[in-house]
Parts: C-alpha cells; structure tokens; sequence
C-alpha cells in the first residue's frame, strides 16, 4: 500500500509495512533503553503490538510522532507490519503532541520533563502559560514551575542530578538559589564525616539541605534598609516588589519558606551598596563604620573599637542609665557598611577622649600600662636578683676551693668546711670528710699508679658537691634566708652581700643606659649620612 492510497483511506486505524514508517526528528526522547527494547521486542513476538503507533503523513511518507520504542521493538522482533492511528497533524500539532506524550511518560527523567515544558512554551502561536499547560497535561501549576526551574541549575549540579547523585528535592532546593552559590549548596547535599572518599559519601535529607540554605543563602527582607517597591536603585534588577527570586512573591517555587527572603545574595548586596552610596551623597557628613573590632587597609570605614553606638532609650527600672544610653556633645550619623545591620542608620561617638562613652576604656587602658610597667620592673628585678646571686655563688666557691686546699689532715685526706644545708626531713649536713684511697690504682702491668685523690682529685670533688649543692639556689629569683643554701654559705664566710648588689645593681643600671643610647647614636649616624649625600 503506496502513502497516498493510505491517506485518500478514510480509515483512521489500520496495518502499515515496518519499511514505509520512518521515526521523527523533533522527537523528545534521545536516549532508548536497550536491555527495555529488547523485552519489549520478546513481548511483541509473544502478543504483538497491543496500541497503535500514532502516525501523521509528510511528503509522501509516514511519520511517527509518537511510539517510537514500539517501532524499533517491532524491527528487533522481527515484524513486517504493525498497526497504526493516522492522523493528518500540522508541525505544530505533532510537536505538541510528541511533547505531552513525553511529560506524561511514568518513567521520564524530571529534567527531561522540564526541557519538555520548556519546548511547549516555546511553540510560535501557542498561547501556553504555566496554568494552561498544567491544565492540559493534568497536573498542578505548583509542579510544571517546579519543573521549569530545575533548567536553571549550573551545568555540575545538573549533571549530578541527571546521574542520580542527588534527589529532585536537593535539585529543586539548589536550582532556586543564584548560580554563583549553586556548587556550594552542591557540596552540602553530602555528608562525608565518616567518608574515606567521595564515593563513599552519604546524601543527606532533603530538610538538612533546606536548614543549611535558610541559614546561609537566603537573606531577609522583613527590615531592609532600601525601599522594596524602588525600581532604580538597581536598574537592571528591577524592584523587590515582583522579583521571581523572592520568597513572598514567588509562592509557586518557594511554598516551603515561610520568611520573605531575597534567594540571590549578589543582587540584594548590590542594592544594600547602593543605598548607602545614595545615603552617602545626599548626607555629606554620614560616617561609615564597620562591625569589625579591627579595620583592614586604608578605608574610610571606621572600625568597631573606635566608636560606640548610641541608643537612646530609656533604662529599666531600677538601674541607671549605661554609656551607650547616655547622650554627649560628639553624636555623628553612621551607616554600617558591613555585616548584619549594613545600610542601617545610627547615632554614634567616635570622640575617643569623651569620658561619658570611653571612660571605661581610658581606665583600661591606664590600667593595662600600668600593669605592663610594673610586670617590667618585676621582670628587671627578677633579673637582677639572678645576677647578684650568680656572682654570689661565684665568690662563695672561691672561698670554698680556698679552705679545702688549705685544710689537710695528717693521713693526706680533705676535711672540708662545715656547711649546713637544711632540708625538710634531712638532719643538716655540718661538714664533709673525703680521705684518700686506701688503696692506689693498679696499672695492667702490674705496677702500682697513680695516687689520684692524693695528687688533688678530692679537692675537686668536693668543690663539686658544693657547687651542685648551690646550683639550684643560684636560679631562685625571690630570696629567703630560711633554707637557702646560698645564704647560708655567703653568712659562713663573711661575703659582704650588699656591696656585692649594690655593684651589681650599677652594672646593670649602665647596661641599660649603653642600651637607650645606641638607637639615638644610628640616628645620629643616619642624619649625618643624609646631610652629606645632599651636599
């Protein structure tokens, strides 16, 4: 049966040659399962092709515009024939119709769905809105716009909604936020705390995503300091008044979000910037201040250490008034350039010698030098006091080496001067005995050595003991006569320890003034230098 004798037919449904039915190039679907066409194709052996292919005539040939996984099925099995509707469609018509079949599919993709409304709304002298198409296909406008915004998600996040990495509710949580934030949001749909790599990540439920954007991405307008309703501040943003990125105008996309929020961070900081621009030309003496405690580079904007805000309210009952409740003569207006309340106006003081809102810190701040001046001087005389013991411990060992060698007894050995050191628990210690060896060293011939103790070596050893008995005394910054061994020792030979830190005491007082004047003596040599390179 030739085409034309199909179409001068009045019969609508009938049997075609498989070889006469070519598929559509509009069709909506790109991808066919294979493992799907191949049951397919064993079912239509077994029963056959239970719906017709709906089919239009172009050009003298058969065109299918819906069915297209039947007739390639049809050709796997084997079939000669297949059964058709034909029905005489416009472009326009088929199109439509490829695309209602598509979206009302059970197993498309909800991406795919959208590039299929998206498609239907594009139709030149279709009259389509949302709420049209919605009653056409049966569904609610709620969804087809839901559908619609998943085309605005960023190349990443729709690849991995596509791959099934996440889940229509994180791609329609993320496909509503700006594009520049979008891979941020991404990267939060996945919780990797207990991941040894990223396959091995969890996706998190859709509500912790949700909590995650309320906190982070959207932004209040409920107190904004800019007009809603102002369609020039931001030209070619338009007025918060019908943006489709705001919350309580766009109730289709954001039914979830009880706030009226701004979704595009970049628009409302661009807005929020020029308000305070306009703010700043129309008031000439407004002060910019930050809420940052520590200004960074050369800005204009004052730092939080460096004013106080002013609220003029009325203290509670019962208590009085607080500095930044108090009014003085130095009030300015401001403008927060930055964080939560930027754009908001204010009264501020930023006189730092007014004593009503910075006495506080004018006593700190005495209070602060004066501890540094004393924790120096504490530091000066701890390191003096190590000074003058060090050289104390050095005069006591050379009367201590002096009596040893001159104090030997008959038999050769050393008897050391008495020296009490008293520890808790520990008899005092009233002298010390060191006699020669009994018996002298043998070399390995043989022969008799050496006689060390007796050449001297236990003179040594005694001045040894006694200086690591007054090491650890040495270091002590406070002093105590009560169990010092260093004391005890400079009492016992009549070491006179005031002249001692009277002489120590000068030395560092010379030390300090050498110290003050070498950076007067660079300049001096600086100044010098720059007075003979100009002549």
């Amino acid at each position: 049966m030739s085409t034309t004798e199909v179409v001068k037919s009045s019969k609508e449904y009938m049997n075609v040659p498989i070889a006469e039915l070519i598929e559509s190039s509009t069709n909506p679907r790109k991808v066919f399962d294979q493992s799907f066409l191949e049951e397919l194709a064993e079912s239509i052996r077994n029963r056959g092709i239970l719906s017709p292919l709906l089919v239009r005539p172009v050009n003298n040939h058969l065109e299918i515009v819906a069915g297209a996984q039947r007739y390639r099925a049809a050709k796997l099995a084997g079939l000669e024939v297949a059964p058709i509707r034909l029905k005489a469609m416009t472009d326009l018509e088929a199109q439509e119709a490829q695309q209602i079949e598509n979206v009302q599919r059970k197993d498309v993709h909800p991406f795919e769905e959208a590039q299929g409304y998206r498609t239907l709304l594009g139709f030149e002298g279709a009259t389509y809105t949302i709420e049209k198409l919605a009653a056409r296909i049966g569904k609610r406008p709620q969804d087809v716009a839901e559908r619609l915004k998943l085309l605005d998600l960023t190349e990443a996040v729709a690849n991995a909604f596509v791959a099934g990495h996440i889940g229509l509710g994180h791609a329609l949580l993320i496909a509503k936020l700006a594009a520049d934030v979008q891979e941020k949001a991404l990267a939060h749909c996945f919780d990797s705390y207990y991941a040894a790599n990223d396959a091995d990540r969890s996706l998190v439920p859709v509500s912790r995503l949700q909590a995650w954007i309320g906190q982070n991405i959207y932004l209040s307008l409920k107190s904004v300091p800019f007009s809603k309703d102002d369609e020039t501040l931001v030209p070619e943003a338009g007025s918060c008044a019908n943006c489709p990125k705001r919350t309580g105008f766009n109730g289709l996309l954001f039914s979830e979000v009880r706030e009226d929020s701004c979704a595009d961070a970049a628009c409302f900081n661009r807005k929020l910037d020029a308000h305070i621009a306009q703010r700043v030309t129309k008031m000439p003496n407004l002060v910019m201040i930050s809420q940052n405690y520590d200004a960074t580079g050369d800005t204009p904007i004052l730092a939080r250490r460096n004013y106080v805000e002013v609220v003029t309210r009325r203290p509670r009952k019962g208590k009085g008034a607080r500095p930044e409740q108090r009014l003085c003569d130095h009030l300015k207006p401001a403008i927060y350039a930055d964080g939560m309340e930027k754009g908001g106006l204010v009264k501020i003081c930023a006189n730092l010698d007014c004593k009503i809102h910075f006495g506080n810190r004018q006593r700190e701040e005495e209070q602060r030098l004066q501890f540094k001046a004393e924790k120096t001087a504490a530091n000066r005389k701890a390191k003096q006091t190590i000074s003058f013991r060090h050289r104390l411990m050095a005069d006591v060992l050379k009367r201590v080496k002096a009596a040893i060698w001159n104090r030997r007894d008959a038999d050769g050995g050393v008897l050391c001067v008495a020296l009490p050191v008293t520890r808790t628990g520990v008899p005092p210690c009233e002298a010390a005995w060191f006699a020669k060896s009994q018996r002298p060293s043998r070399l390995s011939d043989g022969r008799e050595g050496p006689d060390t103790l007796q050449e001297g070596g236990c003179c040594w050893m005694a001045v040894l003991i006694f200086e690591s008995m007054l090491l650890g005394s040495a270091e002590r910054t406070t002093e105590s006569k009560d169990g010092d061994p260093l004391s005890i020792a400079a009492a016992l030979f009549k070491i006179d320890t005031k002249a001692l830190r009277a002489g120590v005491a000068k030395e560092e007082k010379e030390k300090a003034r050498k110290k003050a004047k070498k950076p007067q003596q660079r300049e001096a040599k600086a100044y010098g230098e720059t007075r003979s390179q100009v002549r």
